[in-house]
């Protein structure tokens, strides 16, 4: 499985080194001179998110497009949390803009109703960590939520993992060479911290980009983040 890390500008120059591709937050992009450019300037397959975690709200069409035009890449359509139809409606619309092979498709709705989308998206397929389940819920019942999912997809589409939940969550998908690829900045959040990626996760109701806001890296941070990410790629399948 193919690994991409989450950062906030000031860590990129350290920290993309350590991923497989890059995954791009559509708001950071737009608003942060500092964040395109890394981005404009770099090599690796790129993904455009659209920042619905991050913000609450998807990034518009329009703006995927701009940065687009710019950088190229994969384009994840914009999606409700938990919303199918808004979802599927726009999901639409951007094939439209951007083609089937490059528009990457979210699974929403109910943990089972989601499933009903297969047979739209065309694409590769984005499964979101918390899938089926409410922020306030344990890591853990994500993880169990998520991986039940993924187990009634067909095994010739393509998924992506929006997220880390748990690291056992990962032995579910051993077996399972459709799942690719994952986002997450879980490693470099809990090195920030001085935390250990091998303790359990105690939630996920605040998006983990948001935060490293304020963090500060020292040299012990940078230590634990490279640690992190090293543990994490052991668990990868």
């Amino acid at each position: 499985m193919k690994l991409a890390l989450e950062c906030q500008t000031n860590l990129l120059e350290l920290v993309q080194p350590l991923a497989d591709f890059d995954w791009i937050l559509a708001h950071k992009y737009l608003e942060d001179e500092d964040y395109a450019s890394y981005y404009k300037e770099s090599t690796q397959i790129k993904f455009i998110d659209n920042s619905v975690n991050e913000v609450g709200e998807p990034v518009s069409i329009e703006d995927m497009k701009k940065i687009h035009s710019e950088i190229g890449g994969y384009v994840v359509s914009p999606d409700w949390i938990g919303n199918l139809g808004k979802t599927l409606e726009v999901y639409k619309e951007c094939v439209k803009v951007f083609g089937e092979q490059i528009t990457v498709g979210v699974l929403q709705g109910a943990t089972f109703e989601c499933l009903t989308l297969l047979n739209e998206y065309k694409g590769m397929i984005a499964v979101p960590y918390d899938i089926g389940s409410s922020k306030k819920d344990s890591p853990s019942i994500m993880a169990l939520r998520r991986a039940l999912v993924i187990s009634n997809i067909p095994q010739d589409r393509v998924v992506h993992l929006l997220g880390l939940n748990t690291l056992d969550e990962f032995s579910w998908y051993r077996g399972r060479g459709n799942v690719m690829t994952i986002d997450t900045g879980v490693p470099v959040l809990l090195g920030l911290r001085r935390e250990d990626i091998l303790d359990t996760l105690e939630s996920k109701e605040k998006p983990t980009y948001n935060q490293m806001e304020g963090l500060e890296l020292t040299q012990v941070a940078w230590t634990g983040i490279c640690r992190n990410v090293a543990l994490l790629r052991r668990y990868l399948p």
